[in-house]
């Protein structure tokens, strides 16, 4: 039986001649929230600049692009009708005066808690829900993902720039996420039990507001029967997201199958690749904790596309996820794509080329 998967988009909303983040208005927000199109929907997040774009249960590449690309050109259409350009990016070009924080006692409490982290969280990412069947089995796929959350935040960096300035990073988002207190690589875990023990003990040390605000790069989810994944910049185009979709989906699988394949490795090294994944995107070296060597992004590559290949031929996701890997080797990543978009015309011209492939596939 073919495993289900959901993803989750995070935009913004901004100002297409200044580029900065503009609140969504009442009127915007009326057309753009809650309605439901082909099973997806879209809700307000942390700041009042930007929206989510949920998807329903997927099973196959057609109809979770289909969903993402339908529910993004209407986005895109409703937001012309109101002279507001949807963003996809995981960092903003430039920022507002003030941040806005949208209604509700979720977000009020998380600006409370750490209010200087909230005011510049002005960052988007890609979630991925990928089903297990019991804690058991997520815990499995969890330790599997770990090794490879610094190759799916290289190859999904989308946000080179902060306030006006390139930054040096392919992923600025990454960086900027370790603030929170709990981020990064989780720890490998020996059963579902002790990863529960472990984030009831986090939560009762008072550095969490609960298990929902755990921001590991991958977690089992809260509210659903998924690991969830969250090394991601939010992407450019519907048709990046979904091969993104499908690649982790193949891990899971693979580590249900294989659960042993991947050995142990720690925290700390594992955190390093991925600072420099979230530094050099697809375009470095890497220091390889299991071989205690520097890999190329190339060789990074080749390795989980090995890893995952048995699983995405079984789905059926071959085709769609080695095309998507040689357009990343052909035309870069999002983050190339937004630093020669920056050099051609500044934040403006970003903002432009970004909305051309908003809506493709």
């Amino acid at each position: 039986m073919t495993r289900t998967f959901g993803i989750e988009e995070e935009f913004f909303l901004v100002d297409p001649e200044t580029s900065v983040p503009i609140p969504m208005s009442d009127e915007l927000s009326s057309q753009l929230l809650g309605q439901e199109l082909d099973g997806t929907t879209v809700h307000r997040e942390l700041l009042a600049s930007q929206l989510e774009v949920v998807t329903g249960i997927c099973t196959s590449a057609a109809q979770a692009l289909g969903a993402l690309a339908e529910r993004r050109a209407a986005i895109m259409r409703i937001c012309r009708e109101h002279g507001v350009a949807p963003f996809a990016s995981g960092t903003p070009l430039l920022l507002p005066e003030t941040a806005r924080f949208t209604e509700g006692e979720r977000y009020a409490k998380i600006h409370e808690f750490v209010p200087g982290i909230a005011r510049e969280h002005f960052i988007n990412g890609l979630h991925i829900h990928v089903h297990v069947p019991d804690a058991e089995a997520g815990v499995r796929a969890l330790n599997a993902l770990r090794g490879w959350l610094p190759v799916l935040t290289a190859m999904s960096a989308n946000s080179p720039i902060w306030n006006g300035e390139l930054t040096g990073f392919e992923s600025w988002r990454a960086v900027h996420y370790r603030r929170w207190s709990a981020s990064g690589i989780p720890p490998a875990f020996e059963s579902a039990e002790a990863y529960g023990k472990h984030v009831s003990a986090m939560v009762a040390s008072g550095a969490l507001l609960d298990p929902g605000h755990l921001g590991w790069f991958a977690r089992l989810s809260v509210n659903h029967p998924t690991i969830e994944v969250r090394a991601a910049d939010t992407q450019m185009k519907a048709s990046e997201s979904v091969a993104l979709a499908l690649l982790i989906r193949a891990i899971v699988d693979t580590a249900a199958t294989t659960p042993d394949v991947m050995e142990p490795r720690s925290s700390h090294s594992l955190d390093l690749g991925l600072w420099q994944s979230a530094k050099e995107g697809v375009y470095g070296t890497y220091f390889d904790p299991a071989s205690n060597t520097r890999v190329s992004a190339k060789t990074m590559l080749e390795g989980v596309l090995d890893y995952a290949c048995k699983q995405l031929h079984r789905n059926g996701d071959e085709e769609f996820v080695v095309n998507y890997l040689a357009s990343l080797a052909n035309r870069g990543n999002g983050a190339r794509r937004q630093r020669e978009s920056w050099q051609r015309g500044g934040a403006k011209q970003v903002v432009d080329d970004a909305a051309v492939l908003f809506a493709q596939n």
